[in-house]
């Protein structure tokens, strides 16, 4: 019996070792002949790495293994579309908004008023969440002294989820800070990791760090990866970050009234929203604690959703980005012809 034990334990050793070699040959091997890197950069035209990415006037590259495209900032400091004198539309949100990975022209913000001959600023700022916009927003209705006709809000987010890029984690983190801020307090700790799938999706970040193996899996079937494992918020969190997006989406709707615009609400979700059938949920969570009914652009992206995100870098592809634009001119259109 004691032989046959260690028989088994030696080929179990023998499988593991062999296939631990397999994993370390495939592993040098990719990186010769099939490299991924795991990141993105934003470089000049000639590929020198640039610090500050919002500098007025300036024109650089965003560069991944996905994309490489032009982006230009005006001369106020926000992504083109920009306008000389009054815009008519007036466009924020985060790094979708702003066209992460887009070229110029490939921007939701930069089709939309192309083909609607509108003026127009796109004020998306990436890593931000509705305060910070809102803040973005009245910052350059004050210096420019703007009269927008119209402000457009994207909010990004997954009710499901806790994950990196998401306004309702950016909405929890920053309404804690500006609670402790007003009470005087210390900056609280981020407290966004606490359930098992955030942690695992930290580990993936560290694995995606070090194995181009995994880099390869993620660039292949990024959103198959990512529909697989959610970070849940938890009811608590959850409850305290909508407490705050209605406070902020509340500010929103008080600056409307005093300069004088009309506003919209647009619902971009992450393709694992979709991808799991979760984004009605997401869509309901919203409209909580919305003003205004929100209007979600998910059905738009169900057929084969994978065909509009980057699948290693999750935004909206240029494919994606036109199927937004195309909808948000379609609801102008029905809107002018019912008046």
């Amino acid at each position: 019996m004691r032989r046959l034990i260690r028989e088994w334990a030696i080929r179990g050793a023998l499988v593991v070792g062999s296939s631990l070699c397999a994993l370390v040959f495939a592993e040098v091997l990719l990186r010769i002949f099939y490299p991924i890197y795991d990141g993105r950069d934003n470089v000049t035209l000639s590929g020198e790495p640039i610090k500050n990415w919002f500098e007025p006037g300036s024109v650089y590259r965003q560069v991944s293994n996905e994309y490489d495209a032009r982006t230009t900032i005006t001369e106020k400091g926000h992504r083109v579309p920009g306008v000389n004198g009054n815009p008519d539309v007036v466009f924020i949100g985060d790094s979708f908004t702003y066209g992460w990975g887009l070229s110029d022209d490939e921007a939701f913000a930069s089709i939309y008023c192309r083909e609607r001959h509108l003026a127009c600023a796109n004020l998306g700022r990436p890593g931000t969440g509705t305060s910070k916009q809102i803040d973005r927003l009245e910052e350059f209705l004050k210096k420019w002294n703007w009269k927008p006709k119209e402000v457009k809000l994207f909010f990004f987010g997954m009710s499901g989820s806790f994950s990196a890029g998401n306004d309702f984690v950016d909405n929890f983190q920053e309404g804690r800070w500006i609670q402790a801020w007003a009470n005087g307090e210390a900056r609280p700790k981020d407290d966004t990791a606490g359930g098992l799938g955030e942690r695992i999706i930290g580990w993936q970040s560290f694995l995606l760090q070090r194995s181009n193996l995994v880099r390869i899996a993620k660039y292949h079937w990024g959103p198959m990866m990512k529909s697989m494992l959610i970070a849940d918020p938890g009811a608590e969190r959850m409850a305290e970050s909508l407490l705050y997006t209605e406070r902020f989406l509340k500010r929103l709707d008080e600056l409307s009234q005093r300069a004088g615009f009309d506003y919209s609400i647009y619902l971009l979700v992450p393709v694992q929203d979709i991808l799991r059938g979760t984004y009605p949920d997401t869509l309901t969570t919203l409209n909580q604690v919305s003003p205004k009914p929100v209007v979600s652009t998910a059905p738009l992206l169900l057929e084969s959703p994978q065909q509009f995100y980057y699948a290693y870098d999750g935004h909206l592809n240029a494919k994606g980005s036109r199927r937004i634009a195309e909808f948000l001119v379609s609801l102008e259109i029905e809107n002018h012809a019912s008046k």
